[in-house]
């Protein structure tokens, strides 16, 4: 990388030169607002196009036993697969020798923190990962996914027999509502319906329009819309903001102990330039490779009053 404190701009070298500044500038303004997503989603790298995670029945409750007999065997199970595909989100623009030299749209004032396109751009990237990670919320009462219903439904089929599974709540976040699913998420099973996973609740997400009531509700001293002498008797949670939830009337409850909100980062974001064939003008690009989306409704709640 030159220095770009001794070298003067030239025709040659501005593409060079400035690239270190706009990146900079991209990566600052990309980090510039708190990350919400990874609050919720557990987020790994991936290795590969497309991550599997397939679910195992349980073995259930372990069986009694006299002395000397031979040990009880059972045997797991594979049910479905949550399939998980990277992909591809990139932007780019143009800067040519005549607009560094007018400096007619900021691109150099973009480096001390006025408008600027990687300014611009590293803040669209933010809210495009963010985007993608909150449409796995967005889309989760209407879009089927790895078992053929949403991801808050009551209709989750078991891997054997014939009996289904619900985490969805219909109705608004109320003290009522949030105390069942409360409840709900505790007495989720494993995949075979055999066995308690003891799903234990730490997060309220919710939509910007509902932060201040679900932070009455969780944090109230007292039971809120309540008598003055009953105690809040919710567990102890947190209230995520998840800002870009596009239904203000959807709200979640997660589990601390159960990996189901996944985002995988197969290419974190890079930025980088290259010289246009034949001109004098650089093209400055951003790239990256990630994907968001669920590998088990346990361990989670969703309400919504539309449900």
């Amino acid at each position: 990388m030159p220095d770009t404190s001794t070298l003067k701009l030239t025709r040659s070298n501005f593409g060079t030169l400035l690239e270190p500044g706009q990146q900079k500038i991209f990566f600052d303004n990309y980090d510039e607002n708190a990350l919400q997503y990874d609050k919720v989603f557990t987020v790994e790298q991936s290795d590969k196009k497309q991550e599997q995670i397939t679910h195992i029945g349980g073995f259930g409750l372990w069986e009694e036993n006299a002395e000397g007999a031979d040990i009880n065997t059972d045997s797991a199970t594979q049910g479905q697969t949550a399939t998980f595909t990277n992909k591809r989100f990139d932007k780019g623009y143009s800067v040519s020798w005549e607009l560094i030299q007018d400096d007619m749209y900021g691109v150099l004032h973009g480096i001390t923190g006025k408008n600027g396109n990687a300014k611009n751009m590293g803040r669209s990237l933010h809210a495009t990962v963010e985007t993608e990670a909150a449409n796995v919320l967005n889309n989760a009462f209407t879009t089927n996914g790895y078992d053929g219903v949403p991801l808050f439904s009551d209709e989750h089929p078991r891997i054997s027999g014939t009996e289904e599974d619900g985490n969805v709540i219909a109705g608004a976040l109320t003290d009522e509502n949030l105390k069942e699913a409360c409840k709900m998420l505790r007495t989720q099973k494993d995949v075979a319906g055999s066995t308690v996973i003891a799903a234990i609740p730490s997060q309220l997400i919710v939509h910007p329009d509902n932060e201040f009531v679900a932070r009455t509700i969780v944090y109230s001293k007292n039971t809120s819309g309540g008598a003055l002498n009953d105690i809040n008797s919710l567990p102890n949670l947190d209230v995520v903001v998840m800002d870009y939830l596009t239904d203000e009337d959807a709200w979640f409850v997660k589990a601390k102990n159960v990996d189901n909100l996944m985002f995988f980062w197969r290419e974190k974001p890079i930025f980088g330039s290259q010289q246009l064939p034949q001109t004098m003008d650089y093209f400055y690009y951003g790239y990256a490779r990630f994907c968001a989306g669920y590998a088990d409704w346990r361990g989670l709640v969703g309400g919504n009053v539309a449900v």
